[in-house]
Order: C-alpha cells, then structure tokens, then sequence
C-alpha cells in the first residue's frame, strides 16, 4: 500500500511539475484517483478566479479560522469536500490534468476582486495562492511517484 506523502509548495507553479511526474506512474493512497484529485483542484481553483461582485468583510470568527488555518501552514486532514467540487469516478486522467493548467493559468490572469472563501472570509490575491497551494499538496500527497 501507498503510504501519504507530506508535500509543500510555495507557489501554483509547483503543482503541475508534481502532476507531471506522477503521470509517469504513480499509486495512490486515498480514496481518489490522479484525474479526481486534479478535477477537484481544477474546480476549486476555477472558483477563485472569476471576479466577485461583493466581498463581504470577515466575520470575527472568520478572521480567527483564517488565522488559526494560514499558521498552521498545512490543510486539514478530514474534512469533507463541499459537494460541488466531489469528483465523480469516471473521469479521463488526460482531460482532467489539462484542465488543472488551464485553471491555475486563469487564476494566474485573474484580476480581482476574488470571491471571499465560505469559512475564511475574503483573502486576498497571495492568500488565495497560498490556499491553493496548500490544498493541491494535501491532495496531491495521497498520490506518490512508482
């Protein structure tokens, strides 16, 4: 069995060099296929790339959530993934891997204002980075090069 690696990155850029060696062979170590996991980073990527109309201010609870999460430096393990962005299970590897770079290329274009994330309130430009990049490595740490 495949153990979970424990991946960083600093950036987006990193994300898709990583995919790209895993496409060389991999195995993974969750429940989730290569193609499910970049299907989910697409679709959550996606998300923040469009301009919001409104930004609401951070409730205090959001402002404490965010800090609490961005000083902890590493996603959380066992949360649910909201239902939008649940892969299905018939996906092409190919497809799905495309449609990462293409998401992390139109957030890298986008503009702003960014849509404020449901549990951490508004971020900002680098912390949705920051986001992003913390999430492509939970998920892409259940998946390890052969």
């Amino acid at each position: 069995m495949t153990t979970r690696r424990r991946l960083s990155f600093q950036s987006l850029d990193e994300i898709m060099p990583e995919v790209e060696q895993l496409l060389k062979g991999h195995a993974v170590a969750g429940q989730w296929t290569l193609g499910q996991i970049c299907n989910h980073l697409a679709g959550a990527i996606r998300s923040t790339a469009r301009p919001a109309s409104t930004v609401p201010a951070a409730t205090p609870e959001q402002a404490a959530l965010k800090e609490r999460f961005f000083a902890a430096g590493v996603f959380p393990d066992g949360r649910p993934s909201p239902a939008p962005f649940v892969p299905s299970a018939d996906l092409d590897l190919a497809e799905e891997v495309t449609s990462l770079a293409r998401a992390i290329e139109r957030f890298q274009n986008a503009t702003g204002p960014y849509p404020a994330h449901p549990y951490l309130g508004p971020l900002s430009r680098e912390e949705w980075v920051r986001f992003h990049a913390m999430h492509a490595a939970h998920h892409l740490g259940f998946a390890a090069p052969l």
